[in-house]
């Protein structure tokens, strides 16, 4: 078969200008992304495998960046950008302050907790300050989204603190995720005034892009999420629950609580309050010894909806209980798989349930205590075939939280009874 030379030739230079002209995109792909950093880099900084390397033994000795103060005041951040005569590592030593949450985080392990004392996070733990971590590219964006948003006020929703986001130049930069767009879209102020890109205010929190090799080093673990954040974890106190409650009374709003005895799996507790807030629930009361709420893998289960609804902790649950019910007239329903149970959920008529109403759940192998069973005003269980004795805690809290939704008073019912 004879050749066409002059065609192979044109594919070849095709090829070839294809080629040439991706680099010259690459190339200008690159310098816009660099030319983004070096304008912003009072907040923003970059990281590559060896700087893990130097972070992480900066980290070993407790070298920590001064000058941090955390309160009730705003931060005071130094600036992050090295001066032309400093050394990287001084620079790195800096950044330390805001990486280190992130180093050595124990993947699949009892010690995967909410960061509490820490020797290099001293100046932000001296009024009790804990902070959470939160993975993954959509959990990311909407924490910063919700960082902005007017209606956590209006919800009585503490403010969104965050202290870093550690991410990925792909995941950064480049659609479909592009986290950039999402800090730029959120904080405007921070990047143009009248049109002009504005490089003299600072963001409330620092970004770290980082390689993905340097990020897993610095984690401990391969990292594909591509997106981690660092937050302060908010103090929600009975008293503030209280003052909530009864503006809710003032303005005849619902009431609907989650009360969870003794749970202690981190995975059931992050997707019964995606379920809370899924279903508008006003707060999850916790009992002494439950599982912390921003443990690592609850915040990642949830999908950071943790941040979106009051989890408080009660020193005993049924006096929690009975205060409830005394104050404000909650009706409390304790789930048990009891075939004597007052009530079954299924059989239960639109408008049977008060409009105040609270859900108590117990642990997952021994089930609610009996000291908090006798506290409640009613008992209730879940239709099921008798060859299913029980069903998780996480699915049946979903279960119950919808059919107790769907089946309560509405306030003029209520007026009319």
């Amino acid at each position: 078969m004879k050749v066409d030379g002059k065609l192979l030739s044109q594919q070849k230079q095709e090829k070839y200008r294809n080629k040439q002209q991706q680099k010259l995109e690459a190339a200008a792909k690159l310098k816009e992304r660099n030319d983004w950093l070096d304008r912003h880099s009072n907040f923003v900084a970059s990281i590559e495998y060896n700087d893990a390397i130097i972070l992480k033994e900066l980290a070993r000795t407790d070298a920590i960046a001064k000058n941090e103060t955390v309160g009730e005041k705003s931060i005071k951040r130094p600036k992050i950008e090295p001066s032309p005569n400093s050394q990287r590592e001084n620079f790195l030593q800096e950044l330390l302050v805001y990486i280190k949450p992130y180093m050595d985080l124990k993947e699949n392990s009892k010690e995967d907790i909410s960061i509490n004392i820490d020797s290099s996070l001293e100046a932000h733990i001296n009024d009790g300050i804990r902070y959470f971590i939160a993975e993954g590219t959509e959990t990311v964006r909407m924490i910063i989204e919700q960082s902005c948003s007017e209606k956590r006020a209006e919800k009585g929703l503490l403010p969104i603190k965050i202290h870093s986001v550690f991410v990925k130049p792909s995941t950064f930069f480049e659609d479909p995720v592009n986290i950039r767009q999402t800090i730029m879209q959120s904080f405007p102020h921070c990047f143009k005034q009248n049109g002009i890109e504005n490089n003299q205010n600072s963001l409330p929190f620092h970004i770290i892009v980082s390689t993905e090799k340097a990020m897993t080093h610095a984690v401990g673990f391969p990292v594909a999420r591509g997106a981690m954040l660092c937050g302060m974890v908010p103090n929600y106190s009975k008293e503030w629950l209280d003052a909530h409650l009864e503006k809710r009374i003032r303005r005849k709003s619902n009431i609907r609580l989650l009360a969870l005895d003794n749970i202690s799996d981190t995975a059931n507790l992050g997707s019964l309050i995606r379920s809370c807030t899924a279903f508008g629930i006003t707060a999850v009361l916790l009992s002494e010894d439950s599982c912390d709420a921003f443990y690592r893998r609850c915040v990642r289960v949830s999908m950071g909806h943790v941040l979106n609804i009051m989890s408080v902790r009660v020193q005993s649950m049924s006096a929690a209980l009975k205060d409830f019910k005394e104050r404000y007239g909650i009706v409390s329903y304790a789930a048990v798989i009891d075939k004597n149970a007052d009530m079954v959920l299924e059989t239960v008529d639109r408008g049977d349930i008060n409009k105040n109403w609270c859900c108590v759940l117990g642990n997952e192998g021994n089930g609610l205590r009996n000291e908090v069973i006798s506290m409640c005003n009613h008992t209730i269980r879940i239709e099921m075939d008798d060859e299913v004795d029980s069903l998780s805690v996480g699915v049946a809290g979903g279960i119950l939280l919808h059919g107790l939704r769907e089946r309560e008073k509405k306030y003029e019912q209520k007026l009319c009874s």
